[in-house]
């Protein structure tokens, strides 16, 4: 070094050390609230002057609250991040004027006093960042602005505080001060008056300089102060252009292990010329690694815990939607909804994914079948492997793979027979059945949402009964060779005023009153599984039609779920001469109609919407049923498992079964018509 640069005083730059909560709390923010846009946001950094190492300021997922709050021992830092959403925006930029602009938000909170009311402001950062949230890859660049004044002449070399006569004077009046105050403040040292004080920045007074010595807390370990004492010569020389030319006595406080401040230093400085503020320019962007103008990049994906790295992906689509899609869509709802799937094959793995996709959490699978070899090429959550142990039970696999795709998911799984009507239960298998009931029961109330993907009619009979029983919400998904039905069962949750929005040339069944699977039978369900050949025993349909249905099932739930009435939502719909006229009048929720069921056939690719209203003397969810259960419980359950038929007999379908078989006679002779009616 030159002498003349000798006399010249350095300062330390500010090196960024960026927490990795930083980048995740900066993610989270982008998708949940800020999406498209890249307006600046405000955040806080912050420093310490104990012990420090390098000239470090930290970031961390405090950095985006609304009022700083700088861990113990460490000072405050105002700043902001301006993050684009694309790469390409990030290069283009014009980084010297965004600087500029920084800069001179700086000179404008010098010049209008709030540096005196606020000092923190005086070491202010910026970030330009992009966040590449697909690769967990964030490009940043930080800067400290600060304005290009002339330079400052170093009188003699740095002073030690221990070294100062008094200097325990001198720490006694600092440590007065409380330390969130010590970031930057005057010390006033008047040795003939034997006073030593600390003044804060607004009760400056230009008499007595002499006296003064101008102390910021130092996060400097080298000779030379930190960067933020050049904002501090320029906001006083600015402040009291009278100090230029004259000698300035900074001290940097830093703090040691033990909290003595011996290590502080004092430089003794004077800058020559005025500065010119109105034209002054900035500098202060940070090197990179490479110790070269420009970004520096970070990927988060090693750091992340992988199973929290997994739940950000699989939910990144789902929150890219309300960027421009669905802007109201609510994730939160779909997170917390518990589903209790009966059924773990076709359907059931079909629907689990389905759930998965839309970021559902708690999935609870209830099935008794084994794994198979036909199943793992129509049943997606099986492999081969599974069915060659031959003793891997449906639900439990299933259970165990949905945590393999995703391991922030809450799945269960429980083996066990779903009693049925007409399936007679004998006295050896009584206690099993009691056990699996209860389960059942237990299950179906700890769960806000069932879904009915089992092979048979009337295996479904008894979680309808019990989804009506405990006000939950239904799914029925039902499978033909080439057709399919999938419905939502109507609620049994009371109605609290009008839902009902009448539309002209539209008929309208209210959330309440939409039949169950069973409303449109006059039979009770009996034991289908008897005297079946293999292919009445196996569920033989299209390959695709599972899929679908499946699709439709949860798609249905979740536009349900978004509706303001969920389940109570009422289902219009238009008879055949209006359908075209009408269609287009459907009112819509958040994504779309809201039909009662989807009959779709493969053969013609066609669907229609159906609605239908509730049976009174439904078998599954009349109030006859529904009161026979809360009265009697299992022992009704068991009457209605030792033949169908009962079931008949208390909603009176008997009756109607036996007006429907008699055939009536008359006698025309017997009748009379008018002229008009003969005629």
């Amino acid at each position: 070094m030159s002498e003349g640069n000798a006399n010249i005083l350095q300062f330390a730059p500010f090196e960024s050390f960026v927490s990795p909560t930083f980048w995740h709390k900066l993610a989270e923010l982008k998708l949940d609230y800020d999406r498209l846009s890249d307006a600046e946001r405000s955040v806080f950094g912050h420093y310490t002057n104990r012990k420090a190492s390098g000239c470090l300021l930290e970031v961390d997922y405090s950095a985006y609250n609304s009022v700083a709050q700088p861990p113990k021992f460490s000072h405050a830092a105002a700043g902001t991040i301006y993050n684009k959403n694309t790469i390409e925006e990030f290069k283009a930029l014009d980084k010297t004027a965004l600087l500029g602009d920084e800069g001179k938000r700086l000179l404008a909170d010098m010049k209008n006093g709030r540096v005196l009311n606020d000092a923190s402001l005086l070491t202010r950062f910026f970030v330009l960042s992009f966040a590449d949230l697909k690769s967990h890859s964030y490009y940043y660049w930080f800067a400290f602005p600060c304005p290009l004044t002339p330079t400052l002449k170093l009188h003699c070399d740095p002073l030690r505080l221990k070294d100062l006569p008094n200097s325990s004077r001198f720490v006694d009046a600092i440590c007065v001060l409380p330390p969130e105050k010590q970031n930057y403040f005057i010390l006033y040292a008047n040795e003939e008056q034997k006073l030593w004080e600390t003044r804060s920045l607004s009760n400056f007074d230009e008499q007595e300089t002499q006296h003064y010595y101008y102390c910021f807390a130092d996060p400097s370990e080298y000779e030379n102060p930190a960067w933020l004492m050049r904002n501090f010569v320029a906001f006083l020389l600015q402040h009291c252009p009278n100090l230029v030319g004259q000698t300035l006595r900074f001290m940097g406080l830093r703090y040691d292990q033990q909290l003595q401040l011996d290590n502080s230093l004092i430089w003794q400085v004077s800058q020559a010329d005025p500065c010119d503020y109105d034209q002054v320019q900035f500098v202060g962007w940070e090197l990179n690694r490479n110790g070269k103008m420009g970004p520096r990049m970070v990927n988060m994906r090693d750091s992340m815990d992988p199973a929290k790295l997994a739940e950000n992906v699989i939910n990144l689509n789902l929150k890219l939607m309300k960027w421009r899609l669905v802007p109201d869509l609510n994730l939160e709802i779909l997170a917390e909804t518990k589903c209790l799937l009966f059924g773990a094959g076709t359907l059931g793995c079909a629907v689990s994914r389905n759930l998965l996709s839309w970021g559902f959490k708690h999935i609870t699978l209830l099935d008794n079948g084994k794994v198979g070899y036909s199943n793992p090429v129509r049943q997606s959550l099986y492999t081969h492997a599974d069915a060659v142990t031959g003793n891997r039970m449906k639900a439990t696999t299933a259970a165990s793979r949905l945590l393999e795709i995703n391991p922030s998911t809450v799945s269960k799984g429980f083996v066990l027979e779903i009693p049925m009507p007409g399936h007679t239960i004998g006295e050896s298998l009584r206690q099993q059945t009691e056990e699996h009931l209860k389960l059942i029961e237990e299950q179906v109330k700890s769960h806000d949402v069932i879904f009915l993907l089992t092979d048979s009619r009337e295996s479904r009979w008894l979680p309808t009964l019990l989804g009506a029983a405990h006000q939950k919400i239904v799914i029925n998904a039902a499978l033909g060779f080439d057709s399919y039905l999938v419905m939502r069962h109507g609620s049994t949750r009371e109605v609290v005023g009008d839902v009902i929005k009448e539309i002209a040339g539209l008929k309208c069944i209210s959330g309440q009153q939409l039949g169950c699977y069973f409303c449109n039978d006059v039979t009770a369900p009996g034991n289908s599984l008897k005297d079946r050949t293999l292919d009445q025993q196996c569920t033989v349909t299209r390959p695709g039609v599972s899929n679908i249905a499946a699709s439709y099932a949860v798609e249905l739930l979740v536009a349900l779920l978004q509706h303001p009435q969920r389940e109570l939502a009422p289902a219009y719909y238009a008879n055949s001469r209006e359908q075209q006229k009408l269609d287009s009048q459907l009112p819509e929720g958040l994504l779309g109609i809201l039909p009662h069921s989807i009959r779709g056939m493969l053969c013609n690719y066609e669907n229609i919407l159906p609605a239908t209203q509730k049976f009174a003397q439904c078998i599954a969810c009349s109030e006859r049923v529904l009161d026979a259960y809360r009265k009697e419980g299992h022992a009704f359950l068991f009457k209605t498992f030792e033949t169908a038929k009962y079931l008949e007999d208390l909603t009176g379908i008997s009756e109607f079964k036996r007006l429907n078989s008699e055939i009536i006679d008359f006698d025309e002779d017997k009748f009379e018509f008018s002229d008009d009616e003969e005629d």
